[in-house]
Parts: C-alpha cells; structure tokens; sequence
C-alpha cells in the first residue's frame, strides 16, 4: 500500500542563516573568552600595585613614615608605618571639633615603640554605630572612642579629608595618618529638588577626626578664631573662621564682599558698594573712572600689607582697606574693619582715625543685589515693612526711584535695622522647585538674617528702591511680589563710630509632613 504523504528525511540541513548564526556565537564566545582572560589579568597586576604601594621605603631612618594598605572594607583603613629608633613616640586619636587649623585638644594617646607596625582604624561613622572608632595596633585594640548616635544626629551627606596645619614646632614632625571631617546631613522634606547642596571651605569648624604619630610631650593651642593669620592666602576671606568675612577681590571690583562660609556657601552675604562724598562735592563711587582697587593693609597709613599674627592671641583684630586710585580729585577713603570673637555673626566698619578722611563730609552704604536673596521683610526698630506694602505706610515717602523710611531711632537712640526674605527654605530649593524663579540666580545659602546698628550720633537716612518686574521679563510681575533690591543709609562722615553689620542663621524649619 502506498504511503500518501512522503517521509521527511532526518539528516541535518544547513543554511546560510544557520551558518551566519553559528558563527556569530563562535566569535562571542572567543570574545568573552579574552574579555574574561584580560580582567583577570588587569585585576592581577592592579592586586600586585596595591601591594607594591603599601610597601614602606623608608627614606630616612630617623624620620616617621607610613604608606596606606589596600582598603578591605569601606569602614577600615591601614598603614604601614616606621617609628624611628631614640625618640619617644606616640599614636593619638582626637575625635571632635575639626578644621583646618585646628587639631582636638581631646584626644586619646598610647605608645608606639620604634620599628614597623600596622595601625588600623575602624570608623563605625554613622548613628547607628553611635560613631565609634577603633584603633588597632598590629592587630590589637588599643583606643576605643564612642561619641553616641547624637553626636551627628541625622548622620551626614558628605565628608572630606583636612591637610595637617602648617606648624613651626621643631622636629620631630608629627604624622598624620587620617583625618576627616563630616557636612551633616539637613532634611527639609522628600519631593522633587528638595536636596541641599552645600559649598564652604575647610577653615570652618566641623565634627570630625585626625589620627597622627606624634612626640608624646607636644600639645597644641586652640584653633585661632580668626582667618588670615601668618600673612596666609586671603582666597578664602579674612575676618572669623566660622564668623564673618571680608572677601578681598583683587583690582577693579568696587563693591565689598562679606561672606560666612559656616552657611554652607562661598557666595556673599552681603554685598556693599559705598558711596564717598568730600567737602568740596568730589565723589568716589563705583562710576568713578580713576578707581583702581581696595588694598587690605596692616594700618590707616596703608605702609604694609595686612599680616596678623598668631602671637599675642587677641579677641579682636581690625585690618583696613584702602582705595586705590590712578589719578583724579575723587577722596581716597581709608576704612577700618573689625571683627570681635564675641560677636561671631557681625563685622564692624568705620572710616578710620586717618587725615585722608579728613575731606569727606558724609558717605553712603548701598546693600546690593537684594533680589537674589529675596528681600521682602525690612524691620526698623519696632516697625516691620513688608516690600509689597513699603509705599503704604505713613513714614514712608516716594523719593525719585527710591522709596524714604524714617529710621525711627531718634537722636539719642542708635538705628536698628533688619531684614530678609519670607522663605524659611534654603533659596537654592525655592528655585529648584518653583519655575517662576528659575534663571535669577538664588543665593546658595543656608537662610539668612541680616541686619545693621548705626549710632544716632551719624545721623542716619534711610532709603530703599524695589524690584517689582522680572528682571529676565521686563514688564511681567517680579515672581511672588515685589522685594527690596537696595537699601541705602546715609551717614555723617565725620562722626566715627562703629557701624556693625549682621548675618545670622536663620531658624531651620522642620520637614514639612505634607512633602514627605
């Protein structure tokens, strides 16, 4: 009987596709075969570096030396170390206030014979680990500090290593084997753009650690207060460390910077331009073709540039700045500033006890850029002047462009002012998460009160100018209301008192249920 249906035949069949298929999966696997050999081979010779770097050379026997070893563990960290022969030496851990030019006053110490050692640490760095650190020698426990989980309640968002201070102890030199100093961490609620990005320097004051080799009968002096001592570089400002600044900006700019790093911000928190009047109606101004730059000098006669140093300590120092002018009638104004340890949040300014002020009658100091950091809240004395209402009021009148506020302080009474912006968020986040700012460019800081004390004697005037229109739309609304762009007080100039300017930290709100 015949089969209807022909038999399919069983051999294999091969076709181009079949072919193409099979030789892709032949050159894959060739490929990962020597993808594969080389890693091991790159891990091999990068296993072999870590060891060759951990190797200690030591160049001179009679000095301390270490080398790092290959990290096991994000939380440990180990040295290679030589302790030269006929000195004694010893291993020291100061766990607390860390910055630049400070080392803890409170540490804790153990001997560390001469020869080679392994010191490690264990930094349990976190809350729930109620920050403990440990520090072995060759193996063993030989400090355990713990400083409690609300030493850094929230924990933190960064950390950063900090160079040794320069010193000009004799030697031996210490070692410093660690450090490291930690940004806590601030919540201001979940949502989209609600993160802090901080941006200061590290002169100012952190909670941290440094782990050293050191000559058992050293000590060391409280950090100094101040900044700019020893002649040292001005970029990060002069004036308190974790206080306020006078930021020194080189030739041309004329308007003065004050800033106060422990915000969070490199950007000024004030920002000044000054207006100098003279007897015979000459002006110095920010217009002024002649203007070179302010020069920091040691005294009013401007002879030496600004040097503090270290020794005798002192609770306040003053510096003066000069105007440098190329040629012209214009005064040259010599002013003095000052910074006081028990006053952190100010700096006072003065025209110095100089015959170069002897020409000017009166000055002016103009508060700047208010926009950027929102003014919308000026208080005089008892007096709050909200921006969308200053033209309401019956002590404030038109004048030109600007807008006269009776200082209200009398003649006997020094003039207080204070102001600042409604928001309690960092500006930074206002702008992330509100469009209608994006593009003006926010302060970067934590929020910030600023304020002034004038005395009655330099028989103040005060006049402020409004920003009602978007600077990037003319003609369209300033977003959520008007603010105040610049304050101006008018001053007697040949009364010579302090002026004291302010920026303080304003209340840190707490998160916000409803952004969670």
């Amino acid at each position: 009987m015949n089969d209807a249906h022909p038999r399919r035949s069983l051999s294999p069949r091969f076709s181009l596709l079949n072919l193409l298929t099979l030789t892709a999966v032949v050159a894959i696997g060739a490929a990962a075969g020597s993808a594969y050999r080389e890693n091991q081979a790159l891990v091999q010779e990068h296993d072999e570096l870590l060891a060759l770097s951990s190797r200690l050379r030591v160049g001179d026997a009679g000095k301390l030396n270490s080398a790092a070893m290959p990290r096991v563990a994000d939380d440990f960290y180990s040295w290679n170390v030589h302790v030269p022969d006929g000195q004694d030496y010893e291993l020291r851990l100061g766990v607390g206030e860390v910055s630049e030019n400070g080392v803890p006053r409170d540490f804790d110490r153990v001997a560390i014979p001469a020869g080679r050692h392994r010191v490690t640490l264990h930094a349990g760095d976190s809350p729930d680990e109620e920050f403990r650190f440990v520090v072995y020698l060759d193996g063993e426990p030989v400090i355990d500090r713990s400083m409690g989980r609300d030493w850094i309640p929230g924990g933190w968002s960064s950390a950063g290593g900090v160079n040794w201070p320069p010193t000009r102890e004799p030697a031996p030199e210490p070692l410093q084997l660690s450090s490291r100093y930690y940004k806590p961490k601030r919540d201001f609620g979940r949502g989209s753009g609600r993160y802090f990005n901080g941006n200061s320097d590290n002169y100012v004051t952190r909670r941290g650690y440094r782990l050293w080799i050191d000559d058992p009968d050293r000590s060391y002096p409280p950090a100094s207060p101040f900044v700019g001592i020893g002649g040292a570089s001005q970029i990060d400002g002069v004036g308190l460390r974790d206080g306020m600044r006078f930021q020194p900006r080189g030739r041309g700019p004329y308007e003065w910077w004050f800033t106060r790093p422990s915000l969070e911000t490199r950007d000024p928190v004030l920002q000044v331009s000054a207006t100098f009047i003279g007897t015979d109606g000459a002006t110095l101004t920010s217009q002024t073709p002649a203007f070179e730059s302010w020069q920091l000098r040691s005294g009013p006669q401007g002879e030496n540039a600004l040097s503090w140093q270290a020794d005798p300590p002192q609770s306040a120092r003053s510096a003066f700045l000069h105007a440098v002018l190329a040629a012209g009638a214009a005064p040259q104004p010599v002013v003095e500033l000052r910074w006081d340890t028990s006053r952190p949040d100010e700096v006072a300014l003065r025209l110095a006890d100089t015959p170069a002020n002897d020409r000017i009658s009166r000055w002016r100091l103009r508060f700047v850029r208010g926009a950027e950091q929102l003014w919308r809240v000026l208080q005089v004395g008892d007096r709050t002047i909200d921006a969308g209402n200053a033209t309401d009021g019956e002590s404030t009148t038109p004048a030109g462009d600007a807008i006269a506020i009776d200082p209200e302080g009398g003649e006997a009474a020094d003039t207080l002012l204070r102001w600042r912006a409604k928001e309690t968020l960092p500006l930074q986040i206002v702008e992330r998460t509100q469009p209608s700012y994006g593009g003006i460019g926010l302060y970067k800081g934590l929020p910030v009160m600023l304020g002034m004390q004038v005395p009655a004697a330099m028989k103040p005037a005060l006049k402020v100018q409004l920003l009602d229109e978007d600077p990037n739309f003319p003609g369209q609304p300033f977003p959520s209301g008007a603010v105040y762009d610049e304050i101006e007080i008018d001053l007697d100039a040949t009364v010579r008192e302090w002026i004291w300017l302010r920026a303080e930290p304003m209340e840190m709100p707490e998160a916000e249920e409803t952004g969670r």
